[in-house]
């Protein structure tokens, strides 16, 4: 059996790759911590749970729950 959620998209709901992101609390991650505010870009969307995979200025790839960002507009 094929599971579709095992891959990752480009647009999930109206949000899309390239959309800008920003931190709305404090994220740990084995590589590395965000601070809150700190400015991403969509690079894809990982399903079930639902996380975004968000780009850094540095061209690090950060893997954040959809509850830890909100949209830069």
């Amino acid at each position: 059996m094929v599971r579709k959620f095992n891959k990752l998209s480009t647009e999930h709901f109206g949000v899309k790759t390239g959309d800008r992101f920003k931190t709305i609390k404090h994220h740990h991650e084995v590589g590395g911590d965000l601070k809150e505010g700190t400015e991403l870009v969509l690079e894809s969307i990982a399903h079930f749970p639902t996380l975004y995979r968000l780009k850094d200025s540095d061209g690090k790839i950060w893997t954040l729950p959809v509850h830890s960002v909100e949209s830069v507009k």
